[in-house]
């Protein structure tokens, strides 16, 4: 098999996944780095293997999924560091022990 089939045989298999998480409920967009994960490496495969022969439409949507993708990323890092944050923030309770 070439590398640009077995590369996008990688990437359907990321993509669907992804998809296949999110239906029965075991990744969520929202807080899963697996799905986002899945779904950006599926859709970097896939541009990758329409490279040659170039193939302009699955490309784009594939770039624009990558780009998506990133978003979703950047998000739920800003989430996790906000999070942080606020718990900095946050007196322990009366009666906590302390870690460690």
């Amino acid at each position: 098999m070439p590398l640009y089939q077995a590369v996008s045989v990688i990437g359907s298999v990321l993509l669907l996944a992804a998809y296949a998480g999110l239906q029965t409920g075991r990744l969520n967009p929202s807080t899963s780095y697996p799905y986002q994960l899945c779904n950006l490496g599926g859709a970097i495969c896939l541009a990758y293997s329409v490279i040659q022969p170039f193939n302009s439409g699955v490309f784009l949507t594939e770039v624009c999924w990558s780009l998506f993708s990133i978003v979703g990323l950047v998000k739920l890092l800003r989430m996790r560091d906000a999070r942080r944050a606020t718990a900095e923030l946050d007196p322990p309770e009366e009666g906590a022990r302390p870690a460690g």
